[in-house]
């Protein structure tokens, strides 16, 4: 390395160090020497400022502080790290650490002057105490209960206003003691919950605790929680919420809940007890109608015996459809879906309608194109049958009431239009709602209880539909549409020709347990005309006897009998008569019922009343190899 000599060497330390430098005259301020690093920070080029005096340029923001590090020299003294503030050439502000010392250029007093930028420390120090300051202003007008504690021992640095309130401790009370000294937790367990979950998440987010006050005042409380550096520390900041406004009211809430579960629950039984009740004399009714119609051969007695039996199957729709509403409303319809023409479907409610001489003062016609539905064929019928009960309710005699099926883009459509009385414009918008019915005379000559439409609407929707009814005013007809997703007809495989089986006649060997007399009565009548050997029962234990001793083919057993109930007379026997064909005959029809019959043995549920020709067919068709 070649020797520069001393001169050169501390010219080239000069230029090269990164630490501003100038010389200047200690008399006439003027510049002397600069090197780089003061070119590179402030801007100014070499020929700019040498040989100008450091006032001239604007170089110092306070030419104050350059006069007193002047004067400390002057003095004898020397200058270290004066935090003084520079301007550049652009005009930007720079912070700096200046320290001077005088020394000799050409026999001429100087001063040496060493220049540290420490701009972008101090702007972080001045964030940071902005940032500070700004966090204490948050900190304590925040409405939010809010802690810091020491993470070495759990001990309070510092709570605001919030945390005072809800605690009701003083700030002197608080600060530098834990919150297990303060028993703010009501349940300490739930603190070491609170820790284990910080000391692995390094954070803690909505943890519910039961907060304690000072008066001993029970609150419930979310905390959140974040590590932090607070006085140079480690610290954990806690920020707390107040819910127990909102836990009272979830908890009211649950207790109507609860409550309206109840009620539901009560109401459910309630109908099903109707139901029973209404269905038992039915029953009977019904029973003793068809022993009458095999004896009467009086024209007028006939007629009679008519009404009567119309009367009861009326009676039997509106209980039907009050228990419906009920299992619909509470979503306890269950839906066994086929794919079905629903042209057919609507075919099969008019006939019905036309073989119980419903329809002999009215003109129904049906039209329209077969379109296919995945359906519930007993439910649609349900349906249309209430939809054209409708219509005939509110037709005059010798109106038209039209059934038109057909298919809109992907839509089936059923509609049921009448020339009847149509409907007030107030009236269209809740006539599908519980209860609403077109208002009556005082003789309810129409009789129903508002809840055809309303059965109507749910199963529609049940099935993925939805039904509207139209009306051009009163005196002017009425139009239901039903819409329901279309789907393609599902051809099944044609079967095998085989002879066509046939069923004679046959006699069967029946016990019947019921504790109804009447209804015991009138069905062993109405069975042992047709031909059938008949047992009887009046109660669970009797009846399990019977069953054993006499082997029927078929046993017809009420539900709700004395000693044992029907279930627990089907349990028992079951393994016992595994050849007798068990039937529930009973006034509970919901879809609970009917899994409890096949649960405890029985091979089918029958809801009463029985329709006689239904029961005829069951006999005739049961262990057809017996």
């Amino acid at each position: 390395m070649t020797d520069l000599g001393t001169a050169a060497r501390l010219r080239a330390a000069f230029e090269l160090s990164p630490t501003i430098l100038a010389v200047s005259g200690l008399d006439n301020g003027r510049l002397l020497e600069v090197n780089d690093a003061f070119l590179r920070v402030t801007g100014w080029t070499r020929a700019e400022v040498i040989g100008r005096p450091i006032p001239a340029i604007g170089f110092w923001i306070d030419d104050g502080v350059r006069q007193r590090g002047l004067e400390t020299l002057r003095a004898g003294g020397t200058v270290r790290d004066l935090e003084c503030r520079f301007r550049t050439k652009a005009g930007e502000e720079r912070v700096v650490l200046a320290s001077a010392d005088l020394i000799t250029v050409d026999g001429d007093p100087c001063v040496i002057t060493a220049l540290t930028d420490i701009t972008a420390r101090v702007r972080a120090e001045g964030a940071l105490r902005e940032g500070e300051r700004r966090f204490a202003q948050f900190f304590n007008a925040n409405p939010l209960p809010m802690a810091i504690v020491r993470v070495s021992d759990g001990a309070h640095l510092d709570v605001n206003d919030a945390m005072l309130r809800h605690s009701g401790y003083a700030r002197e009370e608080v600060l530098g003691r834990t919150t297990l000294e303060l028993r703010l937790w009501a349940v300490p367990e739930e603190r070491k919950r609170l820790v284990d979950v910080l000391h692995r998440d390094g954070r803690v987010r909505d943890f519910e605790m039961k907060f304690q006050t000072k008066t001993g005042v029970e609150r419930y409380m979310l905390v959140n929680c974040e590590v932090i550096t607070h006085g140079g520390e480690p610290a954990v900041l806690n920020v707390l919420v107040d819910i127990t406004e909102r836990k009272q009211l979830e908890a009211q809430q649950k207790a109507r809940r609860e409550e309206a579960e109840t009620l539901t629950r009560a109401k459910d039984e309630f109908l099903a007890m109707l139901g029973h009740e209404l269905r038992n004399p039915l029953g009977t009714i019904t029973n003793a109608l068809a022993v009458l119609n095999r004896r009467v051969g009086d024209d007028e007695l006939r007629h009679l015996t008519g009404i009567i039996g119309r009367q009861s199957t009326h009676l039997t729709r509106l209980v039907d459809d009050l228990l419906d509403v009920a299992r619909v409303t509470s979503g306890k319809i269950d839906l066994r879906l086929a794919v079905h023409d629903l042209q057919e479907l609507a075919r099969h409610c008019v006939e019905a309608l036309i073989e119980a001489g419903r329809t002999a003062s009215h003109r129904v016609v049906l039209d329209g194109d077969r379109v296919h539905v995945l359906t519930d064929p007993a439910r649609i019928e349900q349906v249309i049958s209430n939809l054209l009960d409708n219509a005939l309710k509110y037709t005059p005699a010798g109106g038209e009431i039209r059934v038109t099926t057909g298919r809109e883009g992907a839509h089936a459509i059923l509609r049921v239009r009448d020339t009847g009385e149509g409907m007030r414009a107030e009236l269209l918008a809740h006539v599908f709602d519980l209860f609403v019915q077109q208002p009556q005379a005082l003789d309810r000559s129409r009789g129903g209880l508002g809840l055809g439409l309303t059965l109507v609407r749910r199963l529609v929707q049940l099935h993925g539909g939805s039904v509207d009814a139209r009306s051009e005013g009163v005196g002017r007809g009425s139009e239901f549409i039903v819409r329901l997703p279309a789907v393609a007809e599902v051809v099944p495989p044609r079967p095998s020709p085989t002879p066509a089986e046939t069923v004679p006649p046959r006699h069967r060997r029946v016990l019947i347990v019921e504790d109804h007399e009447d209804a015991r009565q009138s069905l062993q009548l109405m069975l042992e005309l047709g031909g059938h050997e008949v047992h009887t029962a009046s109660d669970g234990p009797s009846g399990l006897e019977a069953l054993l001793a006499y082997r029927p083919d078929v046993a017809l057993i009420d539900v709700g009998l004395p000693g044992i109930d029907g279930y627990d007379v089907a349990r028992r026997a079951r393994p016992l008569v595994q050849e007798t064909y068990l039937v529930a005959l009973t006034g509970y029809g919901q879809a609970e019922d009917q899994r409890k019959a096949r649960d405890a043995g029985f091979d089918v549920h029958i809801t009463k009343p029985v329709d006689p020709d239904r029961l005829e067919q069951l006999l005739r068709t049961v262990m057809k190899a017996g």
